[in-house]
């Protein structure tokens, strides 16, 4: 095989929430570069991270050293990103399971979360999201796009807002994806697309 520097991947992605997934077994269609619903969160700060990864497990047997069979038990899939707008979209995003009231009438004008949901009961329920980061392909005519998107999605990690006089108050984000047992089997979780001519 050929070495081929055109297959180098080096481009920004876009992360959009909320977006309408695609039926079973179709790629994500994008209408000049995004997706037609959806709220893109802006600006990021660094890498945005896809991690897939499958659990295995190896069965023993006695009359031999190595293991005999192996079987997957587990599968995860996530997105890791930081955002920098510190605005009302964003912040709905990272604080998922808080409460929003705004107030357009009073000076100044406020958007009030309020933190604490989950001792009432219905504060359990979680709050999920479908996500997608989309990537232009770069060299391409026309544009193609690499697609990773996850179909229900929940902020897995502790969420951390860094407030500093040297540098932006950045929100890093990691969003693991669940089941979607509404899907055809096999398409459950997200897709990974990647256009080419």
């Amino acid at each position: 095989m050929a070495f081929d520097p055109t297959k180098i991947r080096v481009a920004a992605g876009r992360i959009y929430f909320g977006v309408t997934n695609p039926v079973s077994g179709s790629p994500l269609a994008l209408v000049t570069g995004a997706p037609a619903t959806g709220t893109e969160i802006g600006l990021t700060q660094g890498e945005s991270t896809m991690t897939y990864e499958v659990t295995y497990d190896e069965e023993m047997a006695d009359q031999v050293l190595g293991p005999v069979a192996v079987f997957a038990t587990q599968e995860a899939f996530q997105l890791e990103f930081t955002m920098l707008e510190y605005a009302a979209a964003q912040l709905t995003v990272f604080l998922q399971n808080s409460e929003l009231t705004t107030d357009e009438l009073s000076t100044p004008k406020t958007d009030l979360y309020t933190i604490g949901n989950l001792a009432d009961g219905a504060g359990s329920f979680v709050d999920m999201n479908s996500i997608y980061l989309v990537s232009p392909i770069p060299g391409t005519t026309p544009q193609r796009y690499t697609i990773v998107g996850m179909y229900q999605a929940y902020q897995s990690e502790p969420g951390a807002i860094r407030y500093t006089r040297e540098g932006a108050s950045v929100m890093k984000s990691t969003y693991k994806a669940i089941s979607d047992l509404a899907r055809d089997a096999g398409d459950y979780m997200g897709q990974v697309v990647v256009e080419r001519n």
